[in-house]
């Protein structure tokens, strides 16, 4: 029984790894050990659940809910969550390795509990929406970026011109106000290139606008 359980635990932190190496790799909020020890964490929380109050149970007039402390697992990860959710110039990231470290809660939950093939088929699953489904995305849809400006307030109609010519398609804009110094603004442009726009294309043909000191893409 007891190797059983070291098992489980080592399993889920194994298969939460798995998850975190992927989002490492995207150099995303949460990586690697994040996510090994969501795995670790959750499967000891399920274990602690199912069998930590054996000796309590066996007392008589006691009853217990085991599925008490793994409910608590799905709401406490709802705090480690939002602290991978950026919020910035009125962009949300972060969202996704959000979700992996829920995906991940919850597959230390399964395995915790002993089911190991739903615990195994739920980690593939997740890498193939993670990975597969992204590059699916990327080839249908594009890649998003967020470009940022450091521009004359008068060169801003051209930068939307020259994007238009592009083809590139634009999202949110954001102005903020210019600086009394250096007579700069900052304006940030969600866009979207297809795979057939190259982005070295796009800084050469902004950079070449009159006023445009300086462009950065995220």
């Amino acid at each position: 029984m007891l190797m059983d359980l070291l098992l489980r635990i080592a399993l889920a932190g194994a298969l939460g790894g798995l998850i975190g190496l992927e989002r490492q790799l995207r150099a995303k909020e949460a990586g690697l050990r994040t996510h090994i020890l969501v795995g670790i964490g959750s499967a000891m929380f399920m274990i602690v659940s199912k069998y930590g109050f054996d000796d309590i149970i066996m007392q008589a007039h006691i009853g217990l809910d085991p599925s008490r402390i793994a409910a608590q697992v799905v709401s406490g990860m709802g705090f480690l969550g939002a602290g991978t959710i950026i919020i910035q110039k009125q962009i949300v990231k972060g969202l996704t390795t959000a979700a992996g470290l829920w995906v991940t809660a919850a597959i230390g939950l399964v395995i915790g509990s002993g089911l190991y093939e739903i615990g195994i088929y739920g980690t593939l699953l997740a890498l193939v929406v993670l990975e597969t489904f992204r590059r699916i995305s990327h080839w249908l849809i594009g890649r998003h970026h967020t470009l940022v400006f450091h521009l004359k307030p008068k060169s801003v109609p051209m930068v939307l011109i020259v994007l238009e010519k592009e083809r590139v398609r634009t999202g949110q804009v954001s102005i903020v106000n210019r600086d009394v110094e250096t007579g700069l603004c900052e304006m940030t442009i969600d866009v979207t290139l297809s795979r057939k726009i190259a982005p070295h294309q796009i800084y050469d043909s902004l950079l070449e606008i009159k006023g445009v000191h300086s462009v950065e893409m995220h």
